[in-house]
């Protein structure tokens, strides 16, 4: 992992972290879940962006890896 990418994780989480958390929450409404899927999306950041290269909009991407992971985990509830 690199200088860059730990520099424009701190920096999404500075500037993004409000926004991914009241989009997903508004998705899921569920604070907790939003919460966790928010977290999970962050640390997928740290490794992807390692590998591919930092997007040219870390906030959308946040945000709909946060979406997609709340989604997965509605979807998980339902079945159950």
């Amino acid at each position: 992992m690199t200088d860059a990418v730990l520099a424009a994780v701190a920096q999404a989480h500075r500037r993004e972290w409000a926004r991914v958390l009241a989009t997903t929450a508004q998705l899921t409404r569920d604070l907790d879940l939003a919460e966790e899927c928010t977290q999970d999306a962050f640390a997928q950041a740290l490794q992807t962006w390692a590998e591919t290269g930092i997007p040219d909009r870390p906030g959308a991407w946040l945000t709909t890896v946060a979406g997609n992971r709340a989604r997965d985990a509605l979807r998980r509830e339902s079945v159950f």
